[in-house]
């Protein structure tokens, strides 16, 4: 499970840095935070892999956090490229974060 997070996760970085390069309406910026909400997804993944804890929150959480994840790419490609009253940044931190509450919640659980 977990080279198939890392081949997959690299992949849609891969596609999201050329997407960039490639579309001139997909700014420097966006291309950067989408880019960091797919790498800090793989690595929640990864963590949740590695953790113990149970099964049963192990099958929510690769179910939950692609969904979180999904959400928080199309905020930081659709976010204005300044991070001046930028709604969509703090729309990506509050996902992150309630990802983060959900982790440690089912780390504490054991």
């Amino acid at each position: 499970m977990k080279t198939l997070t890392i081949c997959i996760s690299l992949i849609l970085i891969v596609v999201n840095i050329l997407a960039g390069l490639i579309l001139k309406d997909f700014h420097k910026e966006n291309v950067v935070a989408s880019s960091c909400v797919l790498l800090v997804n793989a690595l929640l993944l990864l963590a949740i892999a590695k953790f113990q804890i149970k099964d049963a929150f192990k099958i929510s959480f690769f179910i939950l956090l692609p969904f979180f994840c999904l959400i928080e790419y199309i905020l930081a490609v659709l976010s204005p490229s300044t991070f001046d009253d930028n709604l969509y940044a703090i729309g990506i931190i509050c996902c992150f974060a309630f990802q983060l509450i959900l982790l440690f919640t089912s780390i504490t659980r054991q």
